[in-house]
């Protein structure tokens, strides 16, 4: 199974693991000489469900989620969700919002390819392949590749600043509307931790990953 890498960029976050955007871009050279022509996935191993399977690494034991795809005049269009429930999908979902995993790559057999010539370049012309999955990677190779958007849930928010950081639902609420800082208004010693744990986690953030929660 060959593969083909896109980077991508998040534009927002939200913590229901939503995603959409291309995972391939029809008629562009990717780093490695490779140029996949429009319509060139007549083949795909869906799910039962007819998703494309999300893996991490390629690796097909460290699924992700699943996709809803398509295929237009620019590329693969991928619409799909990280299953959050995952310890290790959850993590990487981090790692995405990080900047950090900041790359695609889809996973296809090769059916029909032909030598060709793109601005003085030799390139292989992908005509036909079969899709297995796209994988969350650290390096792309397609430049033109972006993830378009991340959906918001709020209410997936409140319930992980619930379980996670044992808000109550007022205090959930609070904080996924106005900020962290809300939660001082009282001047509680309970909130006032809370608080303070929460800056440390934006500190770490900040230091670690040179970007703010």
């Amino acid at each position: 199974m060959a593969s083909l890498q896109c980077p991508f960029e998040l534009k927002s976050v939200d913590e229901a693991g939503n995603f959409e955007g291309y995972a391939a871009v029809f008629n562009n050279v990717d780093l490695g000489d490779d140029v996949i022509l429009p319509g060139a996935f007549t083949r795909v191993k869906a799910t039962r469900g007819g998703k494309l399977k999300l893996a991490l690494y390629h690796d097909l034991t460290r699924l992700v989620g699943a996709a809803d795809y398509r295929q237009d005049d620019h590329g693969l269009y991928l619409k799909g969700q990280v299953n959050l429930n995952v310890s290790y999908a959850r993590d990487a979902y981090e790692l995405m919002k990080a900047d950090i995993l900041d790359s695609m790559s889809i996973g296809f057999n090769t059916i029909k390819a032909d030598p060709g010539e793109r601005d003085g370049r030799r390139v292989r012309l992908i005509k036909e392949a079969e899709l297995w999955e796209a994988s969350f990677v650290p390096f792309g190779m397609n430049p033109e590749a972006q993830v378009l958007s991340v959906k918001s849930d709020i209410r997936l928010f409140e319930r992980a600043l619930r379980e996670r950081m044992g808000l109550s639902q007022k205090e959930a609420a609070t904080v996924a509307s106005l900020g962290y800082t809300a939660l001082s208004r009282d001047g509680g010693s309970e909130a006032t931790a809370i608080v303070d744990e929460l800056k440390e986690i934006s500190n770490l953030f900040t230091h670690h990953f040179g970007v703010s929660p």
